[in-house]
């Protein structure tokens, strides 16, 4: 099978020469690989626009689904709950799965199962079950496996600025898959006049992406070494459990709440045992000192502190945004058209990430991601309510997360050890998930701060909120200014020393 070498650096033993990261060229790639390569990126943009529409469409019809199978908010909840726990504890394993069997291997059964998913949950709607619609969107988690995969394919069939800007497109068309699908299901669920009929488009658009992985997608196998260490990832799955656990019970039952004290504890001491496990076994699921090397363990915090936010600034947002007293008094579809720009904003940044690393370099573009997400959230807490003051909050906070989305995977496999880069990038998806389970619940609590004697959220809880999360945000900037080192040119065996393990190749 003709492939194109995996990104790595090149030792010449005979002379004691180093070759950049950028192995080749790809302005001097034949014209064929070219066309592969094209080939390979617009099919996998066109499945991530699928995986972005689908997991957007959802979102708007959750309402209804309550209403047609007559489940109250918050039992409503457990519908992106179960997949974002299904997405953090296994996509490491899956990830780890394309390394070793190929990612197309794992893509041909991920992609089938989320069809199965999502033909359950239409069979739930039209049978009434809301049983059945969680058994769909259990099956539906693995759907987060789709982009690592994919990006870690990327890096096995090109190299340099060509991978750079592959990545940056999908993780582009993926954005605006999911503002498609946001933006359209009211309108298509408007058209059908029932949940049970506007449902089925989702596994239409899937079955497109089925049949492209099964019929276009290439495969590559990294050569990983085959073991796979299931009780590593067991502990590591127990870990990311108690801990979303332990903050859903705290969100429920507030900071005094025993569950979920006893689960984050639990959740700690568990992380310590399974640290120390990695650490001494000789075929680790995750090797820790990989994982909090320079190299890689400033993207995996400042990722967790990215997620937190993204994922958990959009509700208390649409809420604040349609307070009538200290908000901006707005109806459903001018929130719909804020958050869309927003949205819009992140797609425009992560295709102009190529340009801006080969200005910058990868370390200060990631760090000016920060920089304007920071500043965003300062100003929407300092300014008075305006029009000018959400325009600022859109275009800094818009731009500054499409950056650090998009920033963060372009890095990772380039600094990955060969045969890695799918585990990699996976536990970027789930440090992002993570952060944003966690970001959820602890903003649902922070917004109680200073709520009246009846419950009702006032602005001092969106105030603690905004701050909190430049707060956050701020603490992933520190981490990349302190702890990320600067792009490596060295060889593999320099890289093997500086990071004290001998499994280390960059």
């Amino acid at each position: 099978m003709n492939t194109t070498p995996p990104l790595t650096t090149n030792t010449d033993t005979n002379t004691n020469t180093t070759t950049p990261l950028t192995t080749t060229s790809p302005d001097t790639a034949p014209t064929a690989n070219r066309s592969n390569t094209f080939a390979l990126v617009l099919t996998i943009v066109v499945i991530e626009f699928v995986s972005g529409f689908t997991q957007g469409f959802y979102e708007p019809l959750i309402p209804k689904f309550g209403e047609t199978l007559g489940v109250d908010a918050s039992g409503l909840t457990l519908f992106n709950i179960i997949p974002t726990a299904v997405a953090a504890l296994f996509v490491p394993v899956l990830t780890r799965l394309g390394d070793i069997k190929g990612y197309r291997v794992v893509l041909r059964a991920v992609i089938s199962m989320v069809f199965v998913a999502t033909l359950i949950i239409w069979a739930g709607v039209a049978a009434g079950s809301w049983s059945l619609v969680l058994l769909g969107r259990l099956l539906n988690g693995p759907i987060a496996v789709w982009l690592p995969l994919h990006i870690a394919l990327v890096h096995a069939k090109t190299n340099g600025k060509q991978a750079t800007s592959a990545v940056s497109a999908i993780i582009a068309t993926l954005t605006v898959g999911t503002v498609a699908g946001t933006a359209s299901s009211g309108f298509i669920f408007r058209a059908f006049g029932a949940l049970a009929q506007t449902v089925p488009v989702v596994p239409a658009l899937i079955a497109v992406a089925v049949l492209l992985v099964f019929i276009v997608m290439p495969e590559f196998v990294s050569g990983a070494d085959p073991y796979i260490d299931i009780k590593g990832f067991a502990l590591l799955g127990l870990v990311m459990f108690l801990t979303i656990i332990g903050f859903v019970e705290v969100v429920e039952g507030g900071v005094n709440s025993g569950i979920g004290a006893v689960a984050l504890v639990a959740a700690g001491l568990v992380a310590a045992v399974w640290y120390r496990y990695e650490k001494h076994t000789e075929h680790p699921a995750i090797d820790v000192r990989v994982l909090f090397s320079r190299e890689l363990g400033p993207l995996y915090l400042s990722a967790i502190a990215y997620g937190a936010v993204f994922y958990g600034f959009l509700a208390p947002l649409a809420t604040f945004l349609s307070n009538d007293d200290y908000g901006y008094g707005y109806q459903p579809e001018a929130i719909s058209i804020a958050q869309t720009l927003t949205l819009v904003a992140t797609v425009i940044a992560a295709l102009l990430l190529p340009v801006m690393i080969g200005k910058l370099g990868a370390k200060l573009g990631l760090i000016s991601g920060f920089v304007a997400a920071v500043i965003g959230f300062v100003l929407w807490t300092e300014l008075t309510n305006s029009i000018l003051k959400l325009g600022l909050f859109i275009v800094l906070v818009g731009l500054g997360f499409g950056v650090i989305g998009a920033a963060i995977p372009v890095i990772i496999p380039q600094r990955a050890p060969i045969g890695t880069h799918g585990i990699a990038t996976g536990l970027f998806n789930s440090a992002q998930t993570l952060g944003g389970a966690l970001g959820g619940g602890l903003f649902l609590s922070l917004l109680r701060v200073g709520a009246t004697e009846s419950g009702e959220i006032t602005a001092k809880g969106y105030d603690v909120v905004w701050l909190t999360s430049a707060g956050i945000l701020a603490l992933g900037l520190l981490v990349v200014v302190r702890l990320l080192s600067r792009e490596r040119r060295s060889t593999e065996q320099n890289v093997k020393n500086n990071v004290d393990s001998e499994r280390i190749e960059l």
